[in-house]
């Protein structure tokens, strides 16, 4: 199967059981775990990536979906320059508008045209360049960094749903990060006419936790369904969203 089989780690998972996910991961031979941005963990997400590039070797990490509100952009690109360096390569981030409802409890005003504003800053923030920015959210007046800039660019992925925020992929990102439905296939095929970008879709997947998504998929073989689909739809990478160790060790069958 050419398309990429990746996992998210899964955002109950206790922070004293992720050094033993991560060796499972590795193990396993997944391509890539990405690590969620998210206030319903019991963890940080960035201190949960750096746990697991401790303890692998070979393992891509991908973080996010990050918001561009939460997380500035500037400490964003300290964090991730530090960590590309430090993990040798094996970073990427993904950047959407954040959860909605969780925004407005934090006081947060949102605007449309964040999520690019913040993918600007960033590359130049990430490569060492002093950064000056005037947008109608980030505004950086000549910025540079103290963290060496990382031998290799970190590639950042916009988290999308509707064809707008595709359309804004396709415009600012190296990447698409999306949920799998039949929808996303047919955005995509339609955004994708002149210009290809690596796309990521996560699916929902546990085989008895009651306490995980709602709507998840439980058999190993829809799942195996689903990414075949994926693959035919010209996708480059699913992310399985598991529940706990028993998930994981049942996804890696996909990774055999």
């Amino acid at each position: 199967m050419a398309i990429k089989i990746s996992v998210e780690l899964s955002h109950i998972c206790p922070l004293k059981e992720i050094t033993s996910h991560a060796a499972a991961l590795e193990s396993n031979g997944f391509y890539r775990v990405w690590v969620p941005d998210t206030a319903v963990s019991p963890w940080e997400a960035w201190l949960a990536a750096s746990i697991i590039m401790q303890n692998t070797n070979r393992l891509k990490i991908g973080l996010g979906v990050t918001n561009p509100y939460t997380r500035h952009p500037v400490v964003v690109a300290q964090m991730a320059a530090t960590m590309q360096r430090f993990s040798g390569g094996r970073l990427a981030l993904s950047i959407g508008k954040g959860i909605g409802k969780f925004l407005e409890k934090a006081g947060v005003d949102q605007h449309p045209s964040a999520v690019e504003e913040c993918i600007t800053v960033l590359r130049g923030l990430i490569a060492g360049e002093r950064t000056s920015f005037n947008g109608h959210v980030f505004h950086i007046d000549g910025m540079r960094l103290r963290t060496l800039p990382p031998d290799k660019a970190v590639p950042i992925y916009l988290a999308a749903i509707g064809t707008a925020s595709w359309e804004s992929a396709m415009r600012a990102a190296d990447g698409v990060a999306t949920i799998w439905n039949n929808k996303s296939a047919e955005v995509r095929a339609r955004v994708m006419t002149e210009r290809k970008l690596p796309t990521a879709a996560l699916i929902p997947f546990s085989l008895s936790r009651d306490d995980f998504f709602e709507h998840r998929i439980s058999s190993l073989n829809i799942l195996r369904e689903r990414v075949e689909a994926m693959a035919r739809a010209g996708f480059d990478e699913v992310i399985v969203a598991y529940g706990d160790m028993a998930d994981l060790e049942t996804a890696a069958q996909l990774v055999k």
